[in-house]
């Protein structure tokens, strides 16, 4: 968004500050009461991950390199060290691009670099939230993400939490009783957004209405994306931003809470 509207990567930390503010302001009024959460990363986020860490914030906090395929992890050394500097409260997100009929090399690679990140994640005790994306340009159906999430499970790779697109209640009916017979500890599921308009997430909302595993959602760009496009282009200041971003996550909570109505 800043080199599209061609300002300094520089303004980020400050755009993410306001987006904590805003979110803030929106649980508030929205009672939350200890219901809200973030991710944040620490390359242009780590003031506000500082000002929001152990104030009972639910905190996941990202270590995949964006966009890559095979997967990446940030911070140039192994993921073990890094996590020992994280504090325990921060969970620990990954997102893949994967598909179980993936070319065999690339399938492995991606698996062995997943089995890194989770055994360092059981020994430094951080949860682990696995976030898998299919990608676009491979055919989906039904049982693309049951096989994926299995495949893990087969490779004794258990996330205490996944973050997947909305799916069709026979999905979530599939999704629920892999992961309740194959990982009955699992913390639950919450909804990625792939900057989906607000009526399809809210129909995502009803879709999964009736899956208690289903714990929420983080649907950032659905939320900030249009508002922080136009503070970078100057077009909206920062009590302007604030409001209508905050505006908006109370909206998505709105439709969350009436889900299954």
């Amino acid at each position: 968004m800043a080199q599209a509207a061609g300002v300094s990567e520089e303004h980020i930390p400050a755009l993410k500050n306001l987006l904590l503010r805003a979110a803030e302001q929106g649980a508030q009024q929205a009672g939350l009461r200890g219901q809200a959460g973030v991710l944040l990363d620490d390359t242009y986020g780590q003031a506000a991950l500082n000002a929001v860490t152990g104030r009972g914030w639910w905190i996941g906090r990202p270590v995949e390199v964006p966009g890559s395929r095979p997967l990446e992890l940030e911070g140039g050394r192994s993921i073990g060290s890094r996590l020992r500097t994280w504090p325990r409260e921060h969970v620990v997100k990954c997102l893949l691009s994967y598909h179980p009929d993936d070319a065999p090399e690339l399938r492995l690679a991606q698996e062995r670099q997943i089995r890194e990140l989770y055994q360092a994640c059981c020994v430094s005790g951080h949860e682990l939230l696995l976030e898998i994306i299919p990608p676009a340009t491979m055919p989906q159906d039904e049982t693309t993400l049951a096989r994926a999430i299995e495949r893990f499970y087969h490779l004794a790779i258990y996330p205490d939490w996944w973050k997947l697109a909305p799916q069709s209640p026979v999905v979530w009916d599939t999704l629920s009783g892999l992961i309740q017979q194959r990982a009955p500890h699992c913390r639950g599921i919450v909804l990625l957004g792939l900057d989906a308009p607000d009526a399809e997430l809210r129909q995502g909302f009803r879709d999964c209405a009736r899956f208690p595993l289903v714990k929420g959602f983080t649907v950032g760009r659905t939320i900030f994306a249009a508002p922080s496009r136009r503070w970078f282009q100057g077009q909206l200041n920062d009590a302007g931003l604030i409001e209508e971003v905050s505006s908006n996550y109370i909206r998505l909570i709105d439709y969350w809470r009436t889900r299954g109505q």
